[in-house]
């Protein structure tokens, strides 16, 4: 669609609110980042942030209004975020004494592989954020990172640094999938 339809469609239009709730929204969680990255507050970096997140919410917008891809995450997602931290604090503390006990000991560390069941789900904006942020909050955590997720045979492949038990995330999405299954 040509850059002029998008001005008609009325994204910039001040009277939509949605479009403009939604370019705010973005603005500020990616100006937010921004800082925690940069982790200072010279004006030079605050005001690369700022112009940073307004290009980057403003391609965010032509994409969600295009109709490209759609991302509806639940608000209530938003309380993981607490545990998550704790999941990473945890992990690296797995990573370190597994580290320890490889440089100090000479044991060696092997990875694996595991095949999480996981519930696909369609291709609406729900299901699009659910896998787009269990993506993130499994790979977030330093010893695992997803590898494939898997639409036909429902199957979430995740590499451990270290095995052990799975993490919360992988346990919810295990019960999910579960749950689904016929």
């Amino acid at each position: 669609m040509p850059v002029r339809s998008l001005f008609s469609r009325g994204w910039f239009d001040p009277s939509s609110h949605s479009a403009a709730r939604f370019w705010a929204g973005w603005w500020v969680a990616l100006w937010l980042v921004w800082l925690l990255l940069v982790d200072t507050f010279q004006v030079e970096e605050v005001v690369a942030g700022m112009v940073g997140a307004a290009v980057a919410a403003t391609v965010a917008t032509a994409v969600r209004e295009q109709g490209y891809m759609s991302f509806f995450p639940r608000g209530r997602w938003l309380l993981e975020v607490p545990a998550l931290a704790g999941r990473v604090i945890a992990d690296s503390g797995v990573l370190a004494a597994a580290l320890w006990r490889h440089v100090v000991r000479g044991q060696p560390v092997h990875g694996s592989m595991v095949r999480v069941p996981f519930d696909h789900g369609g291709l609406g904006g729900r299901d699009a954020a659910r896998r787009a942020l269990v993506n993130v909050g499994v790979s977030l955590t330093p010893n695992s990172f997803v590898i494939d997720i898997d639409p036909e045979g429902d199957i979430l492949l995740v590499h451990r640094l270290v095995p052990g038990p799975l993490d919360p995330v992988l346990r919810r999405q295990q019960e999910r999938a579960e749950r689904a299954m016929p």
